[in-house]
């Protein structure tokens, strides 16, 4: 809906992208609190508030009358998405304790891919029906599909908690204070920056190069197929093979894409080589989360992920998009910069990925938060 943002607020680009920023800060205020929420309330009520929260988000955009107002719709969106990310993570983890890898690929696939399949339906009543009526009209389908399914769902061992077993958790500043915890919060900010820039650079990285929009989309694409078959692979692999090692691997082979990639103008080597930083972004979301369960339990999954997550909110659109608008804007868009700058990234991250290992006394007994 950026075009039609731009039209009846009359804004330009710069303000356009600050979207980006807010869904990811709304997401980033409450992953963990989704998560800390499943100690307490049972997922399906978080899940059935996420739904109408997000509904009523997209029925607010629809009557918009500034861009202050579209802001708004962004970080109410991202916030509430988390409330049903987490506790389906969750769910899936528990429901496939020998799978968590696939399962959870199944479902970033899904939850990703999603926009894949709607976006052109979105796009034909934004066209035919206008605006308001497609907002509306999504909030109503969104509803409807969403909030009766998820009252259907159950996590197994909420009763227990209901009926008082205690429950072995991590406390905020106990996790905070854990090193494995910090190594991948770091991976997720440099990996992460590294991954979702090339969403935002691929059309001027293309047009540097003198290609048209009909030509450089490849290079997103290629970017997005790999993003989203990748999952499926990547959480197969981690179900028989050590999740660092396969994370490792990944941001490998996408810091050396990044590194070759300024030096080529052929658009389809050049779209060859978004696949591998596709795949390692994809890869990061997919195997982090049995990864999280692996090292802290699948007791404290949902808030150590959702912490987790805070790097990619927070971080992850400063150190990525913006960062990399000032450096082509100070070298008069030289990409060789910024690209070797996200490899390093990729390369760091590789390092610290290995790091995150189970520590005894990692996940003590009972922690009082």
């Amino acid at each position: 809906m950026a075009s039609q943002w731009q039209t009846l607020f009359q804004v330009n680009k710069a303000e356009i992208g600050r979207l980006m920023f807010f869904i990811l800060a709304g997401t980033g205020f409450s992953m963990y609190l989704a998560g800390k929420l499943q100690e307490k309330i049972p997922g399906r009520f978080i899940i059935f508030t996420g739904c109408l929260a997000c509904s009523g988000a997209m029925v607010f955009v629809g009557r918009a009358s500034s861009i202050i107002d579209v802001y708004i719709w962004a970080f109410w969106e991202g916030f509430f998405t988390a409330f049903v990310y987490i506790p389906c993570l969750t769910l899936y983890q528990k429901l496939f304790p020998e799978n968590k890898g696939l399962v959870t690929g199944i479902l970033n696939l899904t939850f990703g891919g999603s926009a894949a399949v709607m976006s052109p339906i979105f796009t034909y009543f934004l066209i035919s029906k206008g605006y308001g009526v497609t907002a509306n009209l999504a909030a109503l389908v969104s509803v409807l599909l969403g909030a009766p399914v998820s009252l259907l769902i159950r996590i197994p061992g909420e009763d227990n908690r209901r009926a008082g077993h205690p429950v072995s958790t991590l406390s905020l500043a106990r996790t905070i204070s854990l090193s494995p915890f910090r190594y991948l919060w770091c991976t997720w900010a440099l990996a992460g920056a590294a991954g979702v820039s090339l969403i935002v650079l691929s059309s001027s990285f293309g047009a540097r190069l003198g290609y048209g929009v009909t030509q450089y989309v490849y290079i997103l694409t290629a970017f997005n197929i790999l993003n989203g078959l990748g999952r499926l692979a990547c959480g197969r692999l981690a179900d028989r093979y050590p999740k660092q090692k396969i994370l490792m691997t990944l941001y490998l082979m996408a810091a050396g894409a990044y590194f070759l990639m300024p030096h080529f103008q052929n658009l389809w080597l050049i779209s060859f080589l978004a696949c591998f930083i596709g795949l390692a972004f994809g890869g990061m979301f997919t195997v982090s989360a049995p990864l999280v369960t692996e090292v802290f339990g699948l007791e404290n999954f949902g808030k150590v992920f959702g912490l987790v997550f805070t790097a990619y909110g927070f971080c992850a659109g400063f150190l990525g998009p913006w960062v990399s608008g000032l450096i082509l804007d100070a070298t008069g868009s030289d990409f060789r910069v910024v690209f070797t700058l996200f490899a390093c990234f990729y390369l760091v991250s590789s390092l610290l990925v290995l790091k995150v290992k189970k520590q005894n006394g990692c996940c003590p007994g009972r922690v009082a938060d």
